[in-house]
């Protein structure tokens, strides 16, 4: 039994709670006792690279950084893969043979995944860049170009990067403005499609930089919203668990009703 003070300045019992019942709670409030189905599943990734060594190096340094890898040598291998599993991201190799014996293959599986609206990002890699080939993934939707050879911190910089952009509250919309931004930024470049290599990269980690401080801002208002959510959540639960210890009568009844009622509304 535990008691509640009133208005009328005495001590009124009010029914007990359920021991139960305050530890389910409390574990469900407190984030103790999470179903299977709501833990955070691990990254998925496709490898897909003809060159033996560089898929290799790529899968060891993915499963040592946690993520989930799959891995095809060649564009048959991917399709395969590819209607079988869904990826949160697919690295593919710009250079290997393609559907017709082209030797841009690459290409070729990033028009399947934007064609089939998939939801993974594609990062495309390349050991021949050239102003014309990162404009032509841009176009057909890779989410990011990276020219080999490339470093271990570079892979994982663009892998960090893209997740962070889909770990918003509205991924879709994130990429969709992202894209737009990005063919913005591929207009500005074709114009200038004479520049060397070494201008490119410094063009495109100029806009990136830029594009990334927009998103900074949008991160740091959704965390904002998150913790009021959940902060707001706890209230309601708590709120909830008081009222079970209530009676209809008690003059603190309706106090914490209201609260119950404003706090669902309000999630």
């Amino acid at each position: 039994m535990f008691t509640l003070y009133s208005k009328k300045s005495e001590y009124k019992t009010v029914k007990p709670v359920n021991d139960e019942l305050l530890k389910n709670e409390t574990d469900r409030v407190c984030g103790q006792d999470q179903p299977e189905g709501t833990r955070l599943m691990p990254t998925k990734i496709l490898v897909v690279e003809n060159d033996n060594d560089v898929l290799e190096m790529l899968n060891a340094v993915l499963e040592a950084d946690g993520y989930c890898t799959d891995l095809a040598p060649g564009l048959n291998e991917a399709l395969k893969l590819i209607a079988s599993n869904d990826y949160d991201v697919i690295l593919i190799d710009k250079n290997m043979p393609g559907i017709d014996g082209n030797g841009e293959g690459g290409l070729d599986l990033l028009r399947h995944v934007r064609s089939r609206c998939l939801s993974s990002e594609v990062i495309m890699m390349t050991g021949y860049p050239t102003v014309e080939s990162a404009i032509e993934a841009m176009k057909l939707g890779a989410f990011d170009y990276m020219p080999k050879p490339f470093s271990v911190a570079d892979i994982r910089l663009k892998i960090r990067r893209l997740l962070e952009y889909r770990s918003f509250i509205n991924p879709d919309y994130t990429i969709g403005l992202y894209r737009r931004l990005q063919r913005k930024m591929v207009e500005l470049i074709e114009q200038a499609a004479r520049m060397s290599n070494d201008c490119l990269d410094r063009a495109l980690l100029s806009v990136n930089d830029e594009i990334d401080e927009l998103f900074v801002t949008l991160k740091n208002n959704e965390r904002l919203i998150l913790a009021e959510r959940e902060s707001l959540s706890h209230i309601a639960s708590l709120a909830e668990l008081l009222k079970l210890g209530l009676m209809e009568t008690d003059d603190n009844y309706d106090l914490v009703d209201r609260i119950c009622r404003f706090s669902n509304e309000r999630l």
